[in-house]
């Protein structure tokens, strides 16, 4: 699995699908790596046998942006190429329908924290640190609008992108941008942690509860209530339910009989 891509590592244990970033020293991103992640992401997520899809960088940092040779080298259509493929590459990983998990150690900054932002959870290690860092080398950075923005507001997140200073792993978690913060040599354990509760529940009502909270972010209250009740009744017709309920009545642990998880909102059961 491994030898098809160049700056990733792709391993599966035990549901869940692992992909780790590996382009020396710093995993910055070069135009083939944002292709390949998405290729990753995207094979993850057909894979019946991974119910989880986590994240991960190879060596003292997760993932610090775009390659600045690279981005030097680009100009015109070819820098906008390079932008937008990096758009496209958070997009595809929010768009991903198993949950996704990015394991933070080091500095995930510019296009790195980006990518980060873009899973649905972010562990990370007290190592590690996030911002909007382009300016520093002469860039605009958008991890600003898209990541400092909802979670900071406007005048936080102008200061941010305006100074180039990072965020400390406590303030971005105080901050909602990222779940948990851990010794370093705790990471694996609590990422871990996380993935198997969250694999431990109904395969149906995880990929559903994701696609209902995507959904309402942004909608009125009334409208985020209304689609929420009708994902409640949706589910409320599956197996997965009646087992689950019946399991807490009768004071047992559940057995929803998933064996497969698809791409397409779909389960593989047990016969």
């Amino acid at each position: 699995m491994e030898s098809e891509y160049k700056n990733l590592i792709l391993e599966k244990k035990d549901r869940v699908g692992m992909i780790t970033m590996y382009n020396p020293p710093e995993n910055r991103f070069v135009l083939s790596m944002l292709k390949e992640i998405r290729a990753a992401f995207s094979r993850f997520d057909q894979d019946e046998d991974v119910f989880l899809i986590m994240l991960k960088g190879k060596g003292e940092s997760f993932c610090r942006g775009g390659d600045v040779e690279t981005i030097h080298s680009h100009v015109g259509w070819d820098a906008t190429e390079f932008f937008q493929n990096v758009a496209e590459t958070a997009k595809a990983v929010r768009n991903t329908k198993k949950t996704t998990m990015a394991v933070v150690d080091g500095w995930a900054t510019a296009g790195g924290g980006i990518l980060a932002n873009a899973c649905d959870l972010v562990v990370a290690s007290e190592n590690s640190a996030f911002g909007a860092t382009a300016v520093n080398f002469g860039l605009l950075c958008y991890f600003g609008p898209a990541v400092l923005l909802p979670a900071l507001g406007p005048k936080k997140a102008f200061e941010y992108i305006a100074t180039g200073d990072l965020i400390d792993p406590y303030e971005a978690e105080r901050r909602g941008m990222i779940n948990k913060v851990v010794p370093r040599e705790q990471l694996e354990e609590a990422a871990w942690e996380l993935a198997n509760k969250i694999i431990s529940k109904s395969p149906t009502a995880i990929l559903l509860g994701k696609r209902c909270l995507q959904t309402c972010i942004g909608l009125e209250y009334d409208k985020a209530m209304a689609h929420g009740s009708a994902c409640m009744v949706q589910y409320q017709m599956t197996g997965e339910a009646a087992e689950g309920l019946n399991a807490y009545l009768e004071n047992r642990e559940p057995d929803f009989k998933v064996i497969g998880l698809r791409g397409d909102f779909s389960v593989v059961r047990k016969e």
